[in-house]
């Protein structure tokens, strides 16, 4: 794949969500990010005991807004990170409001593309960060 410009994260990649409420080591020099949004549906998984989001692109009627983190990507390298999300993710651009308060900009996200496992919950706010302190859930790790 191409590098991305911009990246928009939603869920554990975003500042703070890391292991130990810190930053994923591979993104290390990823730089100052802005809040953002983009549509979607945005679901929460389960992974031994610790839980990780799902974006979801979906027709206008069943999307919410979904927030998150806009960042520059253009010194990220992205195998480490593509790596980490793994092959149920595909990295495409999506359109995000938020980085220059003047409209949309493209930034590449991981959109989620496998089934949905059973007992995903949707997250009906679309923010990962804030549905993590609602349910007292823990983010995943990496563990």
């Amino acid at each position: 794949m191409t590098q991305p410009t911009h990246l928009f994260f939603y869920g554990v990649l975003q500042e703070g969500l890391g292991p130990d409420g810190g930053d994923w080591p591979f993104l290390k020099g990823l730089g100052m990010g802005a809040p953002a949004t983009t549509q979607g549906a945005l679901y929460a998984i389960a992974h031994e005991g610790e839980w990780f989001p799902a974006l979801i692109l979906t027709q206008a009627r069943y999307s919410t807004i979904v927030h998150g983190t806009i960042y520059e990507a253009s010194h990220v390298d992205m195998g480490p990170v593509d790596e980490f999300e793994g092959e149920s993710y595909t990295r495409r651009g999506v359109p995000v409001d938020g980085w220059d308060g003047y409209g949309e900009t493209m930034a590449d996200a991981y959109i989620w593309t496998d089934d949905l496992p059973e007992g995903a919950e949707p997250i009906a706010s679309g923010n990962f960060a804030q549905w993590l302190t609602e349910t007292e859930r823990k983010a995943y790790s990496g563990g």
